[in-house]
């Protein structure tokens, strides 16, 4: 079973971080090295050393070059760098598209064409070590996926070449449109133009640290010091749990009413079920005193349980309710259409791991069909229970 890469980014998120906590969960450092002497690039060399940063042991990657400069680039630039470059393709395109994403970020928040946009802080050549280590990294490591957790962005200002601008800049700020952002900010830039370009790159998913067995965990160090935030970021190995059957986060809202009628109750689970409930049900029982009661329920998505709320509240349904989170295991479900003398029949079936486990022609079509011939609802239901047996049966002696 293939693992998966998780990036913890609590302490911030920038380039020499991503390398160094790959290299320390156990990136092979050779192989980078070779992958990097590939960009035919002089006057940079990269140290990876280990380290403490306020309090904490990990892996330091730092590029230096030399003091003579490196030119600005523009994306036609860095197109050519990597074209004429000796890289794994997955390596080169991955690259691209971080740098795609650097500039195109560049680009919207300066108001200019991505042609001419030209990157100051990060076309030295660090930010391209950094980038192509990165991901040379994560083709070494064979993951499965990346994830990352809410990333942090800092509070305050930074002095840039464009002046002071407030934290995060705007090209950061652009770069995580869409992605979750952690609540701690130390004072200062926690995640800088390339960290943020790389995550948005690499990550697949931005979730929680998934289920599974931690196999290695690797930090890596920055160099900034914020105030009570360590600045390090931690790389999880983790092999994924085994298949779990518990099924999709539903939410239970219920409610128990005993002064509604029943052609009430049944318009209430009607407009519940329009709403966007996966199912909604009355069930009756006894309350306090020997009082007849009905419970009214309803499984929903998370996502859609506010406005199943809203609608009981609205309908004067009740003063109070309960939400109980919950799973739904489901079966894959498809629909066959069966020829029968009455017409073609939809029949619903579940599929468990491969494996045919239930067929039900459709009750609606069913009952359209017996009213059209003028036959019984059962006689319908049965030809079309007949009929999808027989394409089975059909479908294995082929």
């Amino acid at each position: 079973m293939s693992e998966i890469l998780h990036i913890d980014p609590f302490g911030g998120a920038a380039g020499d971080m991503l390398l160094g906590a790959f290299l320390d969960a156990g990136a092979d450092e050779a192989r980078v090295r070779e992958i990097l002497a590939g960009l035919h690039l002089d006057g940079f060399r990269l140290e990876v050393t280990r380290d403490r940063q306020q309090g904490f042991a990990g892996t330091r990657a730092v590029v230096h070059a030399d003091s003579g400069g490196h030119p600005a680039r523009h994306f036609a630039d860095v197109e050519r760098l990597l074209a004429a470059a000796m890289l794994p393709g997955a390596v080169r395109e991955r690259a691209l598209a971080a740098f795609a994403a650097l500039f195109e970020a560049e680009s919207a928040v300066h108001g200019v064409p991505l042609a001419a946009t030209h990157l100051h802080e990060l076309a030295a050549v660090d930010a391209v070590v950094d980038i192509v280590g990165v991901v040379a990294c994560v083709e070494l490591l064979k993951v499965e996926r990346v994830s990352c957790g809410p990333v942090p962005v800092g509070s305050g200002s930074v002095q840039t070449q464009h002046g002071l601008l407030p934290v995060p800049p705007p090209a950061v700020a652009k770069l995580l449109e869409g992605i979750p952002i952690a609540g701690h900010a130390a004072a200062g830039e926690m995640t800088t133009p390339t960290g943020a370009a790389l995550l948005r790159t690499i990550v697949g998913e931005f979730s929680p640290l998934p289920a599974g067995t931690v196999r290695r965990v690797g930090i890596g160090l920055g160099r900034r010091l914020f105030e009570g935030v360590p600045n390090l970021l931690r790389a999880f190995l983790i092999s994924p749990a085994a298949e779990r059957l518990a099924g999709r986060p539903m939410m239970l809202v219920e409610t128990t009413v005993d002064d509604v009628s029943g052609e009430v109750l049944g318009y209430l689970a009607e407009r519940l079920r329009e709403a966007g409930a996966a199912d909604a049900w009355c069930m009756a029982g006894i309350g306090r005193k020997g009082r007849p009661i009905t419970e009214l329920k309803a499984l929903v998505s998370p996502e859609a349980a506010d406005g199943i709320v809203a609608l009981l509240f609205a309908e004067g349904a009740t003063l109070g309710l309960r939400m109980v989170p919950c799973t739904r295991p489901e079966l894959h479900r498809r629909l066959v259409p069966v020829a029968t003398p009455y017409g073609e029949i939809p029949v619903k079936v579940g599929v468990f791991r491969g494996r045919t486990v239930s067929a039900k022609p459709e009750h609606d079509a069913c009952a359209r069909a017996a009213r059209a011939h003028g036959v019984a609802l059962a006689r319908v239901v049965e030809a079309a229970r007949l009929a999808f047996r027989e394409d089975e049966v059909n479908e294995e002696g082929a």
